[in-house]
C-alpha cells in the first residue's frame, strides 16, 4: 500500500474518533445542562411554593403584632377614652396578657429553604439577585426579627416578675372580674407606677422594631417572589 494512502487511512480514523468523541462530550454536556436547567426550575418553584406559605405567615404575624403593639399603646394612654378605643379591639383579657406579660415569635415554614441550602441545590439557580433576596430575606431581616423577639423575651420575663411582686392580685382577680373591671385594674397600675410604665414602653418600642423588621421582609419577599415567577414564566 502506498505510503500516501496509509497516512490518509490513519486520519480518517483519527478524525473518525475525535469526531465520535467530541459528539460524546457534546451530547453529554447538552444532557448536563437539560438537567441542570430541571433541577434549577424545581429548585425555583419549591422556593415559589414555600414563599407563598411564608407570605400568609407574616401577613398573620403581622396583624397580630400590630394589634399587641395597639394594646400597650392604649393601656398606657392618657387620653379619657383609651379604655373604649382598647375593647374595640380585643375580644378577652387573654389578649391584654399576651400582649403585657407574654411575647409572640416569629417561626415562618423554611423546611424546602433549608432543604435547598443543605442539599446544595441552590447552585443551579444562576440569578446572583434572587441569590441576594434569598440571603437577605432568610439571613439579614429573619435574624433583625428574632433579634428583637429575643430583646421583647426578655423584658416580658422582667415584666411578669415585676408583676408577681408588686400586683399578685392582678394575675388572681382576673377570672373573677369582668372584662372591664380588670382593664381598669391594670390601667391604674400602670398610671400610677412610673416603673410598670417603663417597662411597658421598653416591651413597646421592641414590639415596634420587630414590626419594622417584619415590613423589610415581606418587602423582600414580595419582590423575591416576583423575580422568581418571572423566571418560571420563561420556562
Amino acid at each position: 500500500m502506498p505510503r500516501s494512502n496509509s497516512i490518509l487511512k490513519y486520519f480518517i480514523e483519527f478524525t473518525v474518533i475525535v469526531l465520535g468523541v467530541s459528539a460524546s462530550f457534546w451530547v453529554e454536556e447538552y444532557r448536563e445542562k437539560l438537567q441542570n436547567k430541571e433541577e434549577k426550575f424545581k429548585v425555583l418553584n419549591n422556593l415559589k411554593i414555600e414563599l407563598d406559605e411564608i407570605d400568609v405567615f407574616s401577613l398573620e404575624r403581622k396583624l397580630m403584632f400590630t394589634k399587641d403593639e395597639k394594646i400597650l399603646y392604649h393601656l398606657m394612654s392618657e387620653d379619657q377614652h383609651s379604655i373604649d378605643s382598647l375593647k374595640e379591639i380585643i375580644t378577652s383579657y387573654d389578649e391584654i396578657n399576651i400582649a403585657v406579660i407574654d411575647y409572640r415569635g416569629f417561626g415562618p415554614p423554611l423546611n424546602r429553604y433549608n432543604s435547598i441550602i443543605s442539599e446544595g441545590t441552590l447552585k443551579f439557580v444562576e440569578s446572583d439577585s434572587i441569590k441576594q433576596l434569598l440571603s437577605q430575606l432568610h439571613n439579614t431581616f429573619f435574624k433583625y426579627i428574632n433579634a428583637n423577639v429575643s430583646d421583647e423575651k426578655i423584658i416580658q420575663q422582667k415584666i411578669s416578675l415585676y408583676l408577681a411582686d408588686n400586683y399578685p392580685q392582678t394575675f388572681l382577680d382576673q377570672d373573677q372580674l369582668s372584662l372591664d373591671e380588670s382593664i381598669k385594674n391594670l390601667r391604674s397600675n400602670i398610671m400610677n407606677d412610673a416603673n410598670f410604665k417603663a417597662y411597658l414602653k421598653i416591651k413597646l418600642r421592641t414590639m415596634t422594631v420587630k414590626t419594622f423588621f417584619l415590613e423589610k421582609y415581606y418587602e423582600t419577599l414580595v419582590d423575591l417572589r416576583d423575580k422568581i415567577e418571572k423566571k418560571l414564566i420563561k420556562r
